[in-house]
């Protein structure tokens, strides 16, 4: 049976590759196919033949990004700084072949000398900014560089999460704040506050934050996800932060489940989370079960 599968797959292979030979032949405007031109020469240990088909492949399709990074793989390693750069000089606004650029440097200097270069052309990039970021010699740089990237990229959650993690207790809180305004619908900001609080000791606020944030989601026109949000609980649980991980299970492990089911619902939670390793999510489901049920400890941690 397992002999049967691999000839069918082997077959199933060998016909996609034959019809993207085709299209090479009949359309040699078409990308993919001048990748698996050059491929089937490299299988048949003609890696000449195959680097020269690459090297048509980019002078016939030199705005595809794709046949460039495979250029530069087939090529020889002294080549292929060289490769990159004419990939970059005819995309330039390809973040694909600015990471490949910097991935071929080596030093974190000479990495991050290329990645700029990409961010001068694509500067709401985030993933050009996530790389600049890895490559932070410290924490100082890390911020000032995350700094210049909420400003390019203020609607993605990470670089503000990632900034205010390296910020002092005010200035985080001033920077969550203006994060939320720039994004109303990210639940994730409201949990990055009661976290935020938690660490300095105002644990008397983080459900408070918690509900005010439900809220404001609701209004925003959120839906509120009682499983994704349970994600959430046991997330602030691994990460340390048990009060808030407390406060979203008050607040949302009731959304969407009907009185009758309460019980076995909550029961289900609770022993889904223990099984996962999230013990104070289990145990904060039990308490609230048992502060429903107050007649009886129906449920025990």
């Amino acid at each position: 049976m397992r002999l049967n599968m691999r000839s069918t797959v082997t077959s199933l292979l060998n016909t996609t590759k034959s019809s993207l030979l085709l299209k090479f032949r009949t359309n040699p405007k078409h990308p993919v196919g001048w990748i698996a031109a050059a491929r089937s020469e490299e299988d048949a240990g003609k890696i000449v033949k195959a680097r020269e088909l690459i090297r048509k492949g980019c002078e016939e399709r030199p705005t595809n990004e794709d046949v460039w990074i495979e250029a530069c793989r087939l090529v020889n390693p002294d080549e292929a700084k060289g490769v990159i750069a004419r990939g970059v000089k005819a995309i330039p606004d390809s973040v694909q072949l600015w990471i490949q650029a910097a991935r071929l440097e080596h030093g974190a200097a000479n990495k991050s000398r290329f990645l700029r270069m990409g961010l001068e052309k694509i500067p709401d990039s985030v993933r050009l900014w996530k790389a600049l970021v890895e490559l932070a010699a410290n924490e100082d740089d890390a911020k000032l560089l995350l700094q210049r990237a909420v400003e390019c990229c203020p609607l993605h959650v990470e670089l503000w999460l990632a900034l205010a993690r390296l910020e002092k207790y005010d200035a985080a809180r001033k920077l969550l704040n203006k994060a939320r305004e720039k994004l109303p619908k990210e639940r994730a900001i409201w949990i990055a506050v009661a976290k935020l609080e938690e660490a300095f000791g105002n644990t008397f606020t983080v459900g408070k934050i918690i509900e005010r944030g439900i809220g404001a989601l609701q209004r925003e026109g959120v839906e509120i996800d009682r499983e994704a949000w349970l994600k959430e609980a046991e997330a602030a649980e691994w990460a340390g932060s048990v009060w808030t991980c407390n406060a979203i299970i008050s607040n949302t492990i009731g959304i969407g489940v009907e009185e009758e089911d309460r019980k076995a619902t909550w029961l289900a939670d609770a022993e889904d989370c223990k099984k996962r390793g999230s013990v104070e999510t289990a145990r904060a489901i039990y308490g609230w079960a048992n502060a429903v049920f107050k007649s009886k400890k129906v449920l025990q941690v």
